[in-house]
């Protein structure tokens, strides 16, 4: 599946936030889902387990080429937190990464095709989304 599209909603008092319907087909069965930290932007990623998989392969064939070590790949590793979606398509964001991103109350989730990306609702309105876009024309 691919992600697409920007969304906001709150964070509940617990640290969950519901996932847009249209996102919760891309977990599957399973519905678990692996949060990481993205520095570049300062956000949070929401991975589908498949894509995590993937993920994580990708960054041991990087280590293995030196461009990290493997010291940042553990601590790349211990900062992601895996959780369920419940039964209200919520999904649990832990303290430590809501703090990595300052997400507080509110949040804009946006399909970044395979994964979604969340940062705080304060600094990315969906409507931002417009203001830096990519000329896709010569690609097509």
């Amino acid at each position: 599946m691919e992600f697409f599209g920007a969304y906001q909603h709150r964070i509940d008092a617990k640290g969950r936030v519901a996932l847009p319907a249209v996102f919760r087909d891309g977990f599957g069965e399973e519905r678990v889902c692996y949060i990481a930290a993205e520095t570049s932007q300062r956000c949070l990623t929401v991975y589908p387990a498949d894509e995590f998989k993937l993920m994580v392969g990708r960054l041991q064939e990087a280590k293995r080429e030196g461009r990290f070590t493997q010291r940042q790949l553990i601590n790349f590793m211990a900062a992601v937190s895996q959780s369920s979606i419940d039964a209200q398509g919520r999904i649990n964001l832990p303290e430590h990464l809501r703090d990595f991103a300052s997400i507080d109350k509110d949040a804009t989730l946006i399909g970044a095709a395979n994964h979604i990306a969340v940062f705080p609702a304060e600094t990315h309105s969906p409507e931002a989304a417009l203001d830096d876009l990519i000329d896709v024309s010569d690609l097509l």
